[in-house]
């Protein structure tokens, strides 16, 4: 009876063991070809450089730069050894010691605490498996494993784990991760560097050391730990790293892109196709790595300063930054005050907003908050209780470009990449105000009008086709005048005299000056003289490109050179410029647009060590504000205004909130360059003018240089004019 029973369990024990063999030989044989693995190349990050071939940043799918593993250090891949797998050099691909461990742990805590994959099989589950969490899957991976350890030997295996691996703040392999978290190549790391890298794929979020770096040092430490009991390190190295402070790399520590690594996307995508972001490419741009940063402090202390003077919050950088200023909020709720509220729900364009225990329905006025958690809002006290009303995100944008070649050297598109990517510097449209009207005295210089030719400044009354009303354009302040010159008209951006020189000139010149210098968009409107259409910062720009080149205009481009991983040049880019405006009376302009720095409403800009020109400009309610000035080298735009059209505040104009953000950048881009005063082309010459009588000045009367055609300057003088008068 009991041999029959042994017999009946034999056979069952069998059939059991016979199963279980055909559905492992079933998953082995549906296993895919490891050997595929000898040719693996991963996604890699493309480089992108600036224009002095110092790397700018990088693209792609994954941030990863494939190493050798004779290129990375014993105490890098011991690190990782002692951490994930101490048994790997001596298993087959399975530690069935630590499967028996992890088990035991997992039934004592009663949830799963502990792991017993070896890197090997990590290899497999991320390179060939999905993350489900089935005996199916977990069954494929122990095959995997035992398959790629029969063909590969452990360096080769230790390679592609520290190539793939994912180790957080958008870092795949230690490469990647040593550039992210401590600016220097893995062959490069010490040791307690190395442990802090070996902590990580447990858990990378956790051990974050940007985020948290106290838990990074304890799990760094355990590394240390696990490396001195592994006989890795000896115990005076153990004492000394363990005792080292957690010090990682404190530039753009969470910048996994920016506003030109996203144009360098953005045109790689379009031009080449999603095949161009796998990786491997050395894309070459025009940045000014240096500039941009002067660029980003710039734009950013002068939105700090603007919403100081308005009383708002201090800009967030990110939506971690507007929790904060959330959680640090005294919830007194006080009229008038801007608060950092939390968003509940949006529908439509409105959204239900919280603040401390007060819940407030705003309208959102056209805004896009996808992703956002928090806004802005100002509170207002009323007989029937507390309301509230959305505040915008103060903005703004600032593009330089190389005058000579339109090469741009500094794009910044917001405040913060990081909390808002929408680049406004190529995608905002918004109103130029003043700053259009050097389009306008270009014109009448190429119908013959001199800088001191004059021009009624009263103000008179026209149809405006754009508003189908009677219009009456106004001065800043409602200033009035009488007869001036065009430099005064220009430097003191009087309206009056603008739109008055606009109906002289008939509006076919002025278009056609427009779209010679990129500003295609312009109709025949009165109201275009205070540039009431729309263009974009780049545009704007690009338009003064051709004033401070003097008439030639380049096409604005920021991509040099893309060679492939091969060494295949994919393409190379160099400045297309042609003559779209004579020399003669673009320079004559550019003396104008010198009178605005020194006479007019640039004044502020006076102190700058260098020869420079520009134009304020300012829309009606004060809404956009733009200063877009140049040197003979480098020409630059600042706009300043809200993502919706709202107003800055009382008196906020061009000369007030923009041109300090051009002045800071400007005051170390500009002396980058030669102090050259703008050349003077054949053809033009150089008048000392009595700015009281506007003849020649000679040892009678003083006199400032003014530029002229040749042959349109005055041809008397002081004392010639006083003999007319007193024979």
């Amino acid at each position: 009876m009991h041999k029959k029973i042994l017999i009946y369990l034999l056979i069952s024990l069998g059939g059991v063991f016979g199963v279980l063999f055909l559905l492992l030989f079933s998953l082995y044989m549906t296993l895919p070809d490891v050997k595929l693995l000898e040719g693996w190349t991963p996604p890699q990050s493309s480089i992108v450089y600036d224009y002095r071939d110092r790397p700018y940043g990088d693209i792609g799918v994954q941030k990863r730069y494939y190493v050798k593993i004779d290129e990375i250090p014993d105490r890098v891949i011991y690190a990782f050894v002692a951490a994930e797998d101490r048994n790997f050099f001596s298993h087959s691909g399975i530690d069935f010691g630590a499967v028996f461990r992890a088990m035991i742990a997992n039934l004592k805590a009663g949830r799963v605490v502990q792991g017993g994959s070896t890197i090997t099989q990590q290899l497999a589950k991320n390179l060939f498996l999905t993350r489900e969490r089935t005996l199916k899957r977990k069954l494929k991976e122990a095959l995997l494993a035992i398959k790629i350890e029969r063909t590969f030997d452990k360096r080769k295996i230790l390679e592609l784990y520290l190539n793939q691996i994912y180790l957080g703040n958008g870092a795949y392999g230690v490469e990647a991760a040593a550039r992210v978290y401590f600016g220097k190549s893995v062959k490069d790391l010490t040791l307690e560097e190395a442990a802090l890298l070996g902590g990580l794929p447990k858990a990378p979020s956790r051990f974050n050391p940007f985020v948290n770096p106290d838990t990074a040092k304890t799990r760094r430490n355990y590394v240390l730990k696990r490396m001195l009991e592994d006989g890795y390190i000896t115990q005076e190295e153990y004492e000394t790293a363990v005792n080292k402070p957690i010090v990682v790399r404190k530039d753009d520590k969470y910048r996994l892109s920016d506003y030109v690594l996203d144009m360098v996307k953005e045109y790689l995508t379009d031009k080449y196709g999603d095949i161009a972001l796998q990786g491997g490419l050395k894309i070459y741009t025009t940045i000014d790595r240096d500039l941009q940063a002067l660029a980003i402090r710039s734009l950013k202390q002068g939105l700090k300063n603007t919403a100081n003077i308005n009383g708002l919050p201090i800009m967030p950088e990110t939506e971690e930054d507007m929790e904060e200023f959330y959680k640090a909020e005294k919830k007194t709720l006080v009229n008038g005050k801007v608060y950092v509220a939390k968003i509940i729900d949006i529908k439509n364009d409105s959204a239900e907003v919280e603040l401390g225990k007060n819940r407030f329905k705003v309208s959102l006025k056209g805004l896009n908050l996808e992703g956002r958690e928090y806004l802005l809002v100002r509170l207002f006290k009323y007989d029937e209780g507390w309301q509230a009303e959305v505040v915008p995100d103060l903005q703004g944008a600032l593009i330089s470009m190389d005058v000579h070649t339109g090469a741009i050297r500094a794009i910044v598109g917001g405040y913060s990449y990081a909390y808002s990517p929408f680049n406004r510097a190529i995608k905002a449209k918004r109103q130029p105000g003043s700053a259009i009207k050097p389009v306008i005295y270009l014109s009448a210089l190429l119908k013959g009008e001199t800088q001191i030719s004059s021009i009624d400044a009263r103000a008179r009354t026209f149809y405006d086709p754009a508003t189908g009303k009677e219009w009456t354009p106004k001065n800043y302040e409602d200033s009035e005048y009488t007869v001036v010159t065009l430099r005064e008209a220009l430097a003191k951006s009087i309206n009056t005299a603008t739109v008055n020189l606009l109906d002289k000139l008939g509006f076919e010149i002025v278009l056609s000056v427009g779209d010679k210098v990129g500003l295609s968009n312009l109709k025949p409107y009165y109201s275009l003289a205070l540039g009431t259409f729309e263009v974009t910062p780049l545009q704007l720009t690009s338009a003064y490109q051709v004033f401070a080149n003097l008439g030639k205009k380049c096409e604005p481009f920021f991509i040099r050179r893309i060679v492939d991983e091969n060494g295949n040049v994919l393409e190379e880019n160099t400045h297309k410029c042609e003559e779209v405006l004579p020399p003669q009376e673009t320079r004559v302009l550019v003396d104008m647009l010198r009178a605005v720095i020194l006479e007019g409403t640039g004044r502020a800009a006076r102190d700058l060590p260098r020869v420079v020109a520009g134009k304020t400009g300012t829309t009606d309610e004060y809404m956009d504000a733009w200063f877009i000035g140049f040197s003979p080298y480098i020409v630059t735009g600042v706009w300043v205004g809200y993502d919706i059209k709202v107003s800055l505040g009382e008196k906020m104009s061009g000369a007030r909130v923009a041109l300090p953000i051009w002045k800071n950048f400007m005051a170390v881009a500009a002396s980058k360059y030669p102090n050259d005063d703008f050349p003077l082309p054949e053809g033009t010459v150089v008048v000392p003018i009595n700015p009281k009588d506007y003849v020649i000045a000679d040892e009678t009367c003083p006199g400032v240089n003014m530029v002229f055609v040749e042959g349109t300057q005055p041809k008397l003088t002081c004392s010639d004019l006083r003999n007319i008068i007193s024979p």
